[in-house]
């Protein structure tokens, strides 16, 4: 009997803010949600979702929007967010309630999902998307480029849970569907 270690449908999500989470004036500028779907034991189906917002998009209906999209039955990758937590102490020291993340709205508004969060560095994520063949948006990329290249991340954060968690077998034979999708991908004409 076969076992994976990859649940059957996995989302991989990046969001891109204009400044750290916490920090005043930050928002979300682009997300990227990566969903795997196993099919048997070495084929999978890839969909990634990608968008930019403007500065002034509401944070609560972006996030409703996210929610809306990721799979019912996925399980959600996320990255855990290091400046997130530190700020959190640092409110509850001071007497003062932190302001929720956007990982903490994800789970109001999914409180039956089940969130994996990773904790990695860019680097891990830069390197792990490189070893994909992936254009990353390198150690210190303008605001565009990072946007436009958080599909990326969310594809190396899959490629790092995968290669951490899953059997040597299993991740050879996800990695080599994911490059066969994405040899596609690239292909592909773009719809005018």
């Amino acid at each position: 009997m076969f076992h994976s270690l990859h649940p059957p449908v996995l989302s991989s999500l990046i969001i891109i803010r204009s400044r750290p989470e916490q920090t005043r004036g930050s928002a979300i500028s682009a997300l990227a949600l990566f969903t795997v779907r196993r099919q048997g034991r070495r084929e999978a189906r890839f969909e990634i979702l990608h968008a930019a917002f403007d500065r002034d998009a509401p944070r609560a209906q972006i996030i409703d929007g996210l929610c809306e999209r990721i799979p019912q039955e996925a399980e959600l990758l996320v990255r855990a967010p290091k400046l997130a937590q530190h700020a959190s102490r640092h409110a509850f020291a001071n007497g003062q309630v932190p302001t929720p993340t956007d990982i903490d709205l994800i789970r109001r508004n999914l409180p039956t999902a089940t969130l994996l969060p990773l904790n990695v560095t860019d680097t891990q994520v830069i390197a792990a998307g490189q070893s994909l063949g992936l254009e990353m948006a390198g150690a210190n990329p303008t605001r565009l480029r990072r946007r436009r290249r958080a599909p990326e991340q969310a594809m190396a954060l899959w490629a790092i849970y995968t290669n951490g968690f899953c059997r040597k077998p299993e991740a050879r034979a996800l990695l080599a569907a994911f490059h066969a999708w994405h040899t596609i991908e690239r292909v592909r004409p773009l719809p005018f």
